[in-house]
């Protein structure tokens, strides 16, 4: 499914309810792991940050 500007730039009220719910549905898939591993690779940055410049 290819993602026009159009779908990029509606807000959350333009969309039918249908819609958002299916968008929504699709984005809930992932889960907490995106968050998790942003956490984890920020947190490996700031070790190395203090590690190696003492």
């Amino acid at each position: 499914m290819k993602i026009t500007d159009e779908e990029l730039t509606r807000q959350d009220e333009d969309i039918p309810p249908a819609d958002f719910a299916r968008e929504e549905a699709r984005h809930d898939r992932f889960g907490n792991w995106p968050e998790v591993a942003g956490l984890v690779f920020t947190l490996f940055v700031i070790w190395l940050t203090f590690a190696f410049t003492g």
